[in-house]
């Protein structure tokens, strides 16, 4: 069973424009790498996107009626800083 750090090889087909950009952009001995950084990047942003799509409706403001509006939000940043512990970071 292949571990998740060992690379696999895979066959990607580029349409003549892209694998030009490629070839002059990239070095050669790295173009592996950035294509599975691009890769990679693209399926983390996908999988936030589906996440945020998940979320969609679950603030609802009738359930949150200590910030509705600005007067009120700012009251609860006032408490929620009067909570914390300052005196942990005086000297740093």
């Amino acid at each position: 069973m292949a571990g998740a750090l060992e690379p696999v090889r895979i066959n990607v087909v580029l349409s003549a424009d892209v694998a030009k950009a490629l070839r002059d952009l990239i070095p050669r001995r790295k173009r592996a790498r950035f294509v599975a950084d691009a890769v990679e990047r693209e399926l983390r942003r996908i999988q936030m996107e589906a996440a945020l799509d998940a979320s969609a409706g679950a603030w609802q403001d009738a359930d949150h009626p200590e910030l509705a509006d600005g007067a009120a939000i700012d009251l609860w940043i006032a408490e929620g800083r009067a909570q914390l512990n300052w005196d942990r970071y005086e000297g740093v």
